[in-house]
């Protein structure tokens, strides 16, 4: 490695340890980097950094970030909840059985983990604790059953990786929705495990009446996964265009059918996702800068020619890249993870013959267990922020859940038809 390289992550590490915001340490290493080595045009390094951002696909995550504000402040998370408990809550730990399904709702819709965590996580949360649940079942639940927001599709983090790795947007959602419902079940068995042992109340079955009454009040809402993955699916628009229907359905249901949320606090949804979405596209701007980087030090090669000097079986360089990404996943945030290490893992991966559509849901799996986990996991920063728990104490109750998660993780790293089976069915590109 050059000495521009190590100055470059010194300036990178320095900066987070300074508590810099992500896209500065980025921006700065990266610019220390260009003008360390001198053999890079400064011109260039601007070109790359604006055309990073001058990307169709990069117009879904504020799309899909709007509409998850619209659901949580529009009510559409309190019937999604109410309907699910009406299916669910009569069953033995019911409400986390119901927790649960919420989630995977909601994934279909949001497209993010802590939207689940800020919106429907609260309503869940105040629901289990009136029920006199305890609090690491509470807490362990909702923090493990919100990953699956950007599994299920639509998903933000799979929208920054089809970018980054340039595939398919749409192939990835429709991948995603194996893994997801992989995950949800591996939660319900450890709901089972656990309701047994603490004998929680059980509610009498709700009536056929009270059931459809449920089915009623949300079934607009219900309706939205089915318009995005089933316009996808067959064809009728891109994943883009699929974000502006969402959240042009959204404000429809939310203010003028649903009657909700009045039309003007439409601004405060405006204020809200270009306070999201800027940090977001500011690091995809500064990690773009990585990209030279990786040109002119071969770290991809290089991570290449290392590790297949140790092994050539794609299942031991699977479980690699999990560990890489775990780790990783636990100090930063998703996109400039992905930013960062797609780029380098691509062509081992590719070498090997993993799929990198079956790779992104890996990636994207492991940052989200990453939001659960300590030190940074942003969900446990989120629920200790929401509901006044001290944060170590969200830690103590949220760990014992990451094992039903890490199961999940081997069983759709290592089981490929998890991932693949719905989009080769659906005759999508794979490879």
């Amino acid at each position: 490695m050059s000495m521009a390289f190590w100055v470059y992550l010194a300036v990178f590490i320095v900066f987070l340890a300074c508590g810099a915001p992500i896209y500065m340490a980025l921006l700065s290493s990266g610019l220390s980097y260009v003008f360390l080595h001198g053999n890079i045009d400064s011109m260039a390094v601007m070109a790359k950094m604006y055309g990073s951002l001058d990307s169709f696909v990069l117009l879904a995550i504020p799309m899909f970030m709007a509409a998850g504000i619209v659901m949580n402040n529009g009510g559409i998370t309190d019937r999604i909840f109410n309907f699910c408990r009406a299916l669910l809550g009569h069953l033995p730990g019911g409400l986390a059985y119901v927790n649960v399904l919420a989630s995977f709702l909601f994934s279909g819709m949001s497209g993010s983990a802590l939207a689940d965590v800020g919106g429907l996580g609260n309503v869940e949360i105040k629901a289990m604790r009136d029920e006199g649940y305890d609090d690491d079942t509470i807490f362990g639940i909702t923090a493990a059953s919100a990953t699956m927001g950007p599994i299920v599709p639509p998903s933000i983090p799979m929208v920054v990786y089809g970018s980054a790795a340039s595939v398919s947007v749409g192939t990835l959602f429709t991948a995603g929705v194996g893994p997801g419902i992989a995950i949800g079940l591996i939660l319900c068995i450890a709901v089972f495990i656990v309701a047994k042992r603490r004998g929680y109340t059980v509610h009498k079955r709700a009536t056929m009446r009270e059931l459809f009454t449920c089915i009623r009040r949300s079934f607009f809402a219900l309706l939205l996964p089915i318009i995005i993955m089933g316009g996808i699916m067959c064809g009728y628009f891109t994943p883009t265009e699929a974000s502006c229907i969402a959240i042009t359905y959204c404000i429809i249901v939310v203010c003028f059918i649903y009657h909700d949320m009045p039309v003007k606090n439409l601004l405060a949804v405006v204020d809200g996702t270009v306070s999201g979405i800027v940090p977001a596209l500011a690091i995809v701007s500064s990690a773009s800068l990585f990209g030279w980087v990786l040109q002119f030090e071969h770290l991809g090669e290089k991570m290449y020619n290392g590790i297949t000097s140790l092994t050539n079986n794609k299942w031991v360089i699977l479980l690699i890249i999990d560990v890489i990404l775990l780790f990783f996943g636990m100090i930063l945030d998703s996109t400039p993870t992905i930013m960062l290490l797609v780029p380098i893992f691509q062509p081992l991966t590719t070498a090997v013959g993993i799929s990198p559509i079956h790779l992104g849901v890996i990636v994207v799996l492991n940052l989200m267990i990453g939001l659960m986990t300590p030190p940074y996991g942003q969900s446990l920063f989120m629920l200790a922020g929401t509901t006044g728990v001290h944060f170590n104490k969200v830690v103590k109750y949220v760990m014992p859940w990451l094992l039903p998660m890490f199961i999940a993780l081997l069983a759709i790293t290592f089981f490929e038809p998890i991932t693949l089976a719905i989009p080769m069915m659906l005759d999508f590109e794979v490879f």
